[in-house]
């Protein structure tokens, strides 16, 4: 139980904590642009992503338990697709149950502010990949009430909560538009992660 309350506070806090909110990548602070269209978000779970997306990921911590994953902004026009992993550290099961409550209270602050004004998680679990997702789009067009990364509001949130290979992903698809093509090929994107 104390493991779910530390990765729901590091959930609510990785959003205001983001590697690239500028969208430069600065090499001084590890910084890699990819320009592959298949990435590792880490553990070797993998996406892809279609002509025309800028590919930027920053180094996490230093220690065992972070090996391998990386701070992730992908970005094309008015989307972004942001991954924050952290590492399942005492390697436990976490179930889809678990998760689901844990993605309504990190994403409770949506809920009002949205046209839906419900949690409806969707699930995504297949194979060794443990999660899913709930979308939130503004009540009116041109409001953009969802902060999801420093300086910056959205007016369409995808919120995604995975667990593979003893880590924890918190991905967030946010456009500052209403969903359109380009946001749709983000959302597909992490549903198609494998």
């Amino acid at each position: 139980m104390r493991f779910i309350g530390f990765l729901f506070l590091v959930m609510l806090v990785s959003d205001a904590m983001a590697a690239n909110p500028s969208y430069v990548c600065n090499p001084e602070q590890g910084c890699r642009e990819e320009r592959t269209a298949i990435h590792d978000i880490g553990r070797g779970a993998t996406m892809t992503l279609p002509k025309g997306w800028t590919y930027f990921s920053y180094p996490q911590a230093p220690t065992p338990e972070m090996a391998g994953l990386r701070e992730i902004r992908a970005f094309k026009g008015a989307v972004v697709i942001a991954i924050t992993p952290l590492p399942n550290i005492n390697r436990q099961t976490v179930s889809e149950i678990s998760l689901r409550e844990l993605h309504a209270k990190a994403t409770a602050r949506y809920t009002d502010q949205s046209k839906e004004r419900a949690f409806k998680f969707v699930s995504m679990s297949r194979g060794d990949l443990v999660g899913g997702y709930a979308s939130f789009t503004a009540m009116n067009d041109g409001e953009r009430p969802f902060a999801v990364l420093p300086n910056r509001t959205f007016a369409s949130v995808t919120s995604f909560v995975i667990s593979y290979r003893f880590a924890i992903f918190s991905v967030s698809v946010a456009s500052e538009r209403s969903p359109d093509e380009d946001y749709r090929q983000a959302v597909n994107a992490i549903l198609s992660i494998k």
